[in-house]
């Protein structure tokens, strides 16, 4: 019985470090070839192209791990967040970058911010007048986008 016990804590032990280096490699490899962050960041700049607001340009993060959504806009800190594990496609990445954009272009105070939470429990996500708006800006221009890039 002591050795499958030894056997069973050493390959469990190998598997663990042999996690702990595909993370570290994917990390590394992370850093310099970031795609999602590159694509992110030239479809935010060419969004603020085609339709420049003199408001402060949103910060572009990139989120690992799970979540419900693809992306989401945060008025109070401007920033855009991208959750990676949802936008696993360029195709993705670009209609989700679009969306939230046009959420930033659309909320430009506190108070559309609020109204934008009070049109949410009013109408759901799927009827929300800015989401309907947000998600058609993100499949037409990211069609446009990925036909000239």
């Amino acid at each position: 019985m002591d050795t499958f016990f030894q056997y069973y804590f050493i390959i469990v032990g190998a598997l663990f470090i042999l996690t702990l280096i595909y993370e570290s490699v994917k990390y590394l490899i992370r850093d310099h070839e970031d795609w999602q962050f590159e694509l992110a960041h030239d479809v935010l700049n060419w969004c603020i192209l085609l339709y420049p607001i003199r408001k402060r340009r949103p910060s572009l993060r990139l989120v690992d791990g799970k979540s419900n959504l693809a992306g989401e806009y945060d008025y109070y800190s401007n920033t855009i967040t991208i959750y990676r594990d949802n936008n696993v496609i360029p195709e993705d990445v670009t209609k989700t970058v679009i969306h939230e954009f046009f959420h930033f272009y659309i909320i430009t105070s506190e108070s559309k911010s609020v109204l934008y939470q009070e049109q949410l429990e009013q109408h759901g996500y799927v009827n929300h007048p800015q989401e309907i708006l947000c998600n058609a800006m993100g499949e037409t221009l990211a069609k446009r986008y990925l036909k000239k890039n």
